[in-house]
Formats: structure tokens, C-alpha cells, sequence
């Protein structure tokens, strides 16, 4: 086998895995939405985050 047909051929069978996983994608949809509810992304306490500056008696 040549070396031009070897990479034509890679070429096709990534580009075939790709539209595969392109259809597949397509079929199951997204994911739906997460019903509304309390926040879990903030604390439950307020806590001085780190990267805040702090004053330091000046």
C-alpha cells in the first residue's frame, strides 16, 4: 500500500467515526434543562473568599 492511499484512507475512516458520532449526537438531542431551584454553585455561609484583598491594619 502507498503511502498516499494509506493517509486517504485514515482520512475516511476519522471522517466516518466523526459522522457517526455526529449522527449519534443528533439522535439522543441534548440534555434537558435542570429544573429551577436553590443555588448549589454558592455557599450556604458567606466566607471571605480568597482572592478578595483584605485590609491588614493600614
Amino acid at each position: 500500500m502507498n503511502t498516499g492511499l494509506r493517509i486517504a484512507a485514515f482520512v475516511a475512516a476519522v471522517a466516518a467515526v466523526f459522522a457517526i458520532a455526529f449522527g449519534v449526537g443528533r439522535v439522543a438531542g441534548p440534555d434537558q434543562e435542570p429544573t429551577p431551584g436553590p443555588s448549589t454553585h454558592q455557599p450556604a455561609t458567606r466566607q471571605p473568599s480568597v482572592h478578595q484583598e483584605e485590609s491588614h491594619g493600614q
